[in-house]
C-alpha cells in the first residue's frame, strides 16, 4: 500500500484529463511542481484533491515533466508506476507534442528552428545557456501567431525538454520572453505589459500524448489565463 501524505491547503487545480492511469491539470501561475520550500506544490495539491495515486509506494502523483513556477498551463502526472514508465518512454521517443504560447520582445522571423548545445552557465550555475560546450542538445521550433506593438506572440514546439529551455533559447536568439526576470534583458523586464503581467509571458497551451495503457492519442488544451489575455489585449490596443 502506498504511504499516506499530509493534508495541504491551496487552490483547486483545474483538471483537463483524468483516468486511472494519468491526470493532466491546468497549472496556475505561482505554484511549484514538486514539494520544497514550504509553499504548496502541485504534487501535494493533486494528491489531496484527485486521489488515488501509487507511484514508487507513495500516494503522490508521478512527475513526468515540469513547468516553472511562473509558467501556466498543461501539466501531466502518472497515477501508477506502469503509467509513469510508459509516459517516460513516450517522452524519450519524442511522441509527446507540447505547444507553448509566449510573448517575446521585438519582431521575429515567421518561423524558425533553434538547436544547439545546452548546459549550465559557467558564470552562474543556477542558470542555463546554449553558449557552452556540451553533449546535451536542445531543440525547438516556433512560428508567429500574431505581431503586436513592440512584441510578437509565438507558438513554440519543444523537441527536447531542458530546464528553462524556451526562455534560454529565445533570449539567446535575440527574442527574450517578456517579463523574464532571469534571462531577459532590461527592455524585456521594463516593457509596460511585462510590468503589468508581473511574470514571464509563457503558457503551456496544448499537450498531445499517447495514452499509457491504450496508446490512443490524448489531446488537451489549457485556456489562456486572465493575466495573459490582458497582456495580449493591451498590446493589441497599442496597434501592431
Amino acid at each position: 500500500m502506498p504511504q499516506g501524505t499530509a493534508a495541504v491547503e491551496g487552490p483547486g487545480l483545474p483538471v483537463l484529463h483524468d483516468d486511472p492511469d494519468m491526470v493532466i491539470v491546468d497549472k496556475p501561475v505561482g505554484l511549484v511542481v514538486e514539494p520544497g520550500g514550504g509553499a504548496p506544490s502541485v504534487v501535494e495539491l493533486l494528491a489531496a484533491q484527485r486521489p488515488p495515486f501509487d507511484v514508487e509506494g507513495v500516494a503522490r502523483p508521478g512527475v513526468v515533466h515540469r513547468l516553472d513556477r511562473e509558467t501556466s498551463g498543461c501539466l501531466m502526472f502518472a497515477r501508477t508506476d506502469a503509467a509513469a514508465a510508459a509516459l517516460d518512454q513516450a517522452f524519450q521517443q519524442k511522441r509527446v507534442d507540447k505547444r507553448y504560447w509566449t510573448l517575446v520582445l521585438g519582431e521575429t522571423p515567421e518561423h524558425e528552428r533553434l538547436e544547439g548545445p545546452y548546459g549550465r552557465d559557467p558564470q552562474d550555475p543556477r542558470k542555463f545557456t546554449t553558449r557552452v560546450k556540451s553533449a546535451r542538445r536542445a531543440a525547438l521550433s516556433f512560428e508567429v501567431r500574431e505581431r503586436l506593438r513592440g512584441a510578437t506572440l509565438l507558438e513554440v514546439r519543444l523537441e527536447t525538454g531542458r530546464t528553462h529551455q524556451i526562455r534560454v533559447q529565445l533570449s539567446e536568439a535575440g527574442f527574450p520572453v517578456l517579463g523574464d526576470s532571469v534571462y531577459g534583458p532590461s527592455e524585456a523586464r521594463a516593457h509596460p505589459v511585462a510590468q503589468a503581467l508581473g511574470r514571464q509571458a509563457l503558457h503551456a497551451l496544448r499537450l498531445a500524448v499517447p495514452h499509457p495503457s491504450t496508446g490512443a492519442l490524448v489531446r488537451v488544451e489549457a485556456p489562456l489565463p486572465e493575466d495573459f489575455q490582458k497582456a495580449l489585449a493591451a498590446l493589441r490596443e497599442g496597434g501592431s
